[in-house]
């Protein structure tokens, strides 16, 4: 009894332990900045897109095959996992890694669904698929590749700038070596934020192993290519990571996008440009040691709520139509914490704007919201609704010995009203009396 006991306790012990070292990051107390091999990063808020750490956010890099993550996009814009798709002849034309080089041949006319054809995209990240999904999509099975690019390139690019992305432009749909395929960690990050947010996408990410499949029945049987995700890769594997896309060319180096979800809080990370070592582990330290970082950092508080963010003059009468103008200033209040992530980014470039209505001093009451304070941070928008900290009552107050001055003249005129009427009528009854006499 003892014994079994001491190794509950044990048992406890342990597993409290590894979940501290585990979810250390989330501590309170800010870690470290992390010290990446990657020469450009980014971790953003995935619920909101705001930037919690960068490095190099806007430098021109080469994504290689995290462009796979916008083919993904174009694939779900214009397909339903149900549709059929068919290999074509630019397709087979590419090198590894692909399903027809590296698993199994595949012909020009062989086909499968677009739900296969996403899992060789995103899981094995097959370059042929990455064609014949572009093929398909511009409607021509007998393209060059050059034809292909051409085509499928106008909708890649088309679709960057419905992301609002500025410094980005592609030309291939696998993301192989081209002078003018970049971005920057920043547009993929967007790129990573639309992808994750689509429900196909994000759970054919989440797959370790599968088995591709044409229509005929062959089976290409394939791994996901992001070890942080495989229980076999114990030195990597980190179960909070939901999802992720890797990506290398000579050019791009290794390349990494993979999103986490830490007690409910949802982070994405990019890195470009890590190194290729002998064991290939670098991009996912990279990732693991930034994504740690992001998670110890928490909002820094701007402007705290049931504050005044500043006052507005307003001239108004007392006396409504007539007499002397006077000026108050009225509070505008936030009823809420307005925070942000502070770093070198947001702070060179966050801006706070209000925008208030025009104010009525008459109607004034705290819960009526008179005005909009907006932050603005790169590719974020918050709005928060201002309150005025007086109320009507507050202006009559203000104003009481005017009111009561006002209200005792108005007494004494109706008083020397009465007066007279009853003097009036007096004088009246007196004639009368006179004339019946």
């Amino acid at each position: 009894m003892k014994r079994k006991l001491i190794s509950v306790i044990l048992s406890l012990v342990i597993s409290v332990t590894l979940g501290q070292s585990v979810f250390a990051a989330e501590n309170s107390t800010p870690q470290a900045p992390p010290k990446l091999v990657a020469e450009a990063a980014i971790a953003i808020d995935a619920n909101t897109g705001e930037v919690i750490y960068s490095k190099n956010l806007d430098q021109k890099v080469y994504p290689a095959s995290t462009t796979k993550l916008l083919t993904a996009l174009i694939l779900a814009q214009y397909r339903k996992p149900s549709d059929i798709l068919t290999y074509t002849a630019s397709a087979k034309s590419q090198p590894s890694a692909a399903l027809n080089t590296d698993v199994k041949p595949l012909n020009p006319g062989d086909t499968m669904t677009a739900d296969n054809a996403l899992k060789a995209l995103l899981i094995f990240s097959a370059n042929d698929i990455a064609y014949m999904i572009a093929d398909n999509i511009i409607g021509n099975t007998n393209a060059t590749v050059s034809q292909t690019n051409d085509a499928f390139s106008a909708l890649m690019n088309k679709k960057a700038a419905q992301l609002g992305l500025k410094d980005s432009h592609f030309v291939t749909p696998n993301g192989l070596h081209d002078p003018n395929h970049y971005t920057t960690a920043y547009d993929m990050s967007v790129i990573a934020k639309n992808a994750f947010e689509n429900k196909w996408i994000l759970s054919t990410m989440e797959i370790p192993k599968t088995v591709v499949e044409t229509t005929n029945g062959t089976q290409f049987p394939i791994e996901n290519r992001n070890k942080l995700i495989l229980p076999s890769e114990t030195s990597l594997y980190d179960s909070t990571c939901l999802a992720g896309k890797t990506g290398y060319t000579n050019e791009a180096g290794k390349c990494l996008v993979a999103i986490f979800d830490r007690n409910g809080r949802k982070i994405i990370g990019v890195i470009m440009k890590s190194a290729y070592d002998a064991n290939d582990t670098q991009s996912f330290k990279d990732m693991e040691a930034m994504i740690n970082y992001s998670y110890s950092i928490n909002y820094t508080t701007l402007e705290a709520k049931n504050t005044t963010y500043k006052t507005e003059n307003v001239s108004y009468k007392p006396l409504f139509f007539f007499g002397p103008t006077e000026t108050v200033k009225v509070p505008l209040v936030i009823n809420q914490n307005i925070q942000y992530y502070k770093n070198d980014v947001n702070d060179k470039e966050k801006k706070l704007t209000s925008n208030v209505s025009p104010i009525n001093l008459w109607k004034l009451n705290s819960n009526n919201p008179i005005g909009t304070l907006t932050l603005t941070e790169r590719g974020v928008t918050k709005n928060y609704k201002l309150y005025s900290g007086i109320s009507t009552s507050t202006i009559i107050s203000d104003n009481k010995y005017i009111y009561i001055g006002i209200g005792a003249i108005l007494l004494i005129l109706i008083v020397l009203i009465i007066i007279s009427i009853v003097k009036l009528i007096g004088k009246f009854k007196k004639k009368r009396r006179r004339y019946y006499y």
